[in-house]
């Protein structure tokens, strides 16, 4: 397969659903080549490349040598930098048969300044390119490729093409990389299945689970307010990865140093890092992101002290025990310091989780002994309890268009409470909406735009919605902010006199 035909293909793609590309796409690679590096390509298998929208534009900008506002015209209008390019470039028509493997090394490169070996490699690469495939690299250069083709739907792809069950396909890349499993495919073999130091295994998911069918002999640990992460030690090296994969080791050296320390030689842990205070005790989550986000990664840790826990293991010394009953792991790995704060067999749990909730965490984790490590799943062998959602009334101040299959329709909501001055912003809400749902938004709030900057929409305030949340907290300037907000209904009976006051809100801190 050459470049400009997976651009063809991808912009097939593009008004779809996710249903509709699996079946295209899985029926056109029948004659394609380089499978492998496609589907690598699809699930941006490739290393993060230091590139972000600022830079990308004032690049693309010096590369296309037009002026900065014909850039931010286009990309004002069509709220996506690979359309901007398009529609600016629409004349390049060149077609020099790319491979897939040449556009896989452009989007691995590591993105410097304009001086830089990638700058000009990246310049010289576009010179070459017609206007539908500059506009599909771009994309996927920054990793925004809004057709909606992400993880879940580029494994059902494998699973159609190949004629493999979606589970196994899942299984297969817990332990490999797609651009690996689909390799295994091509030759018939099957891909191996076992654990490997600094190989990233999807973690287990809980669910919310009713306390009727949890089960009776279950293990309890707190719920940590943190972030989860899996560590990989071999001797005294130590890998930490984040939820999505990403090593992120320099950003918690302290923890690595501990880990390092324990007895056992080789070990994968899962298990949370949540920031604490002073006389340890959990502190905020949302300091968390001074230790994720901050550059300076010693004065981070510095500022922000965090405790390591870790509440499963899925290697012990060389043997991979994901497979064995919670029960059995547990056995494994229950001396190594570090551990999850853990009731004691035949305990009350609601009396555990009082505890939980008045020692500062969110909540309790109910485990099922009997069931093994269900690797990218969300599993009913964990439940999770937390405390009664809060729910209010509020209006919508703002909105931002949506990715990928959404990017037709807003996708992220500003929302806001009554006060004195008018109206209170207390956070951005994405999650809840059904299709249909951001479709009558959208249509409704088009109608009430006030203003518009840097692609964020304010509104008039008019359509409000009743929200849920986990928690409410406070920054150090006192902005109110909602953890885990959802949407739970439209409410069109509704007008904005009747929707929560910030009063409201703060007795609920």
């Amino acid at each position: 397969m050459t470049m400009i035909k997976m651009a063809r293909l991808l912009e097939a793609t593009e008004e779809l659903t996710p249903t509709q590309q699996v079946i295209l796409i899985s029926r056109e690679l029948e004659n394609f080549e380089e499978k492998e590096i496609f589907f690598s390509i699809l699930a941006q298998e490739y290393p993060s490349n230091n590139i972000g929208l600022a830079k990308a534009k004032k690049w693309l900008t010096k590369m296309y040598n037009c002026f900065d506002d014909e850039i931010e015209q286009e990309y004002s209008a069509h709220d996506d930098l690979g359309d901007a390019i398009y529609y600016l470039d629409t004349s390049a028509t060149t077609q020099t048969e790319h491979s897939l493997a040449t556009l896989q090394r452009m989007l691995s490169l590591d993105c410097g300044g304009v001086d830089s070996d990638a700058y000009k490699s990246i310049d010289y690469f576009l010179a070459d390119l017609s206007a539908l495939e500059a506009k599909w690299f771009i994309r996927h250069w920054l990793k925004t490729t809004r057709n909606g083709l992400r993880d879940g739907v580029v494994k059902k792809i494998i699973a159609k093409h190949y004629t493999k069950k979606i589970s196994l396909v899942k299984k297969h890349c817990n332990f490999n990389s797609i651009q690996s499993v689909v390799s295994y495919y091509e030759r018939g073999e099957e891909p191996p299945c076992y654990l490997s130091h600094g190989k990233f295994v999807s973690p287990m998911l809980a669910k919310e689970i009713p306390m009727k069918k949890w089960p009776s002999n279950a293990i309890v640990d707190y719920k940590y307010d943190g972030n989860r992460y899996q560590i990989h030690k071999n001797g005294t090296n130590v890998i930490i990865f984040n939820r999505k994969g990403s090593v992120v080791t320099p950003q918690f050296a302290d923890v690595a140093q501990q880990v390092s320390e324990y007895e056992v030689v080789s070990a994968i842990f899962d298990g949370e890092i949540y920031p604490i205070k002073e006389d340890g005790t959990p502190d905020e989550h949302k300091k968390m992101g001074t230790r994720v986000h901050s550059k300076d990664h010693t004065e981070a840790m510095n500022r922000v002290p965090v405790r390591w826990v870790i509440f499963d293991c899925l290697k012990w010394g060389e043997r991979t025990i994901m497979d064995l009953p919670y029960s059995e792991r547990l056995e494994q790995f229950k001396l190594n310091p570090d551990q999850a704060h853990r009731m004691k067999e035949g305990g009350d749990i609601m009396a555990f989780y009082n505890n939980a909730i008045n020692d500062g965490f969110e909540g309790i984790i109910v485990k099922d002994p009997t069931l093994p490590y269900e690797a990218g799943k969300r599993s009913t062998g964990w439940a999770k309890y937390k405390p009664p959602q809060i729910e209010l009334d509020v209006v919508i101040l703002a909105a931002s268009y949506g990715e990928g299959r959404r990017g037709n329709v807003f996708g992220t909501f500003e929302i806001g409470v009554k006060s004195e001055s008018g109206f209170t912003n207390i956070g951005s809400i994405g999650t809840g909406f059904s299709d249909s749902d951001l479709v009558s938004l959208t249509n409704q709030l088009r109608k009430i735009v006030e203003s518009f900057n840097n692609g964020r929409y304010v509104f008039l305030p008019r359509v409000v919605l009743e929200v849920k949340a986990d928690l409410i907290s406070t920054d150090a300037k006192g902005n109110i902010g909602l953890r885990f907000p959802r949407m739970k209904r439209i409410r069109d009976d509704k007008f904005v006199v009747d929707i929560n006051t910030i009063e409201d809100v703060e007795k609920l801190i």
